[in-house]
């Protein structure tokens, strides 16, 4: 994933943000629909294994870091295709998240600096406002959603996470 990551950032510059906010909208819609299909839409039933196994990390760390979204909003669908648990996929979604979003702010607070027309609070392009607004709030909601997630129906918590995808994809396609 950090391969991918590193790969994905590097192309930020040359890629058109239309092109990449497109592609995460098509790829998300798609895993929004693998969510709803649940266990009957797999891969295989165990991850794969040799030079194989880091396509799937690459592409999920590429992609996520190229947008600048968590790497667990790709890969939790991303492992349950190879029949990881939803449990098991959201926990270590949540590690990639760090993994990926790490790295990606220190290169996204380094872009564009000094170009004219940024809003107040932006240093890079990293909206710190917004960084505020929606990281504080979860520090507080992480340990209670984690608590219910694990004890909430699967089905449920893989119906909620098609829906987040759903709307992510929608409202990326409609900008």
């Amino acid at each position: 994933m950090g391969v991918g990551a590193m790969v994905g950032l590097a192309a930020v510059p040359f890629a058109p943000t239309r092109v990449l906010t497109t592609l995460f909208a098509v790829v998300a819609a798609a895993l929004a629909l693998k969510m709803m299909a649940g266990d009957r839409l797999i891969i295989g039933h165990r991850e794969p294994r040799g030079l194989l196994s880091q396509v799937p990390p690459a592409l999920v760390g590429g992609l996520a870091a190229a947008v600048g979204v968590g790497g667990g909003t790709l890969s939790t669908p991303i492992l349950t295709l190879f029949s990881f648990s939803i449990r098991r996929a959201i926990g270590a979604g949540a590690l990639f998240n760090l993994i990926i979003a790490v790295p990606a702010t220190l290169v996204f607070l380094q872009m564009d600096r000094g170009v004219p027309g940024r809003p107040a609070d932006a240093l890079g392009d990293v909206a710190i406002f917004c960084v505020a607004t929606l990281s504080l709030p979860a520090l507080f909601v992480a340990p209670i959603a984690a608590r219910w997630s694990a004890q909430a129906p699967a089905s449920l918590l893989r119906r909620l996470f098609a829906v987040c995808l759903a709307i992510i994809a929608g409202r990326l396609l409609l900008r």
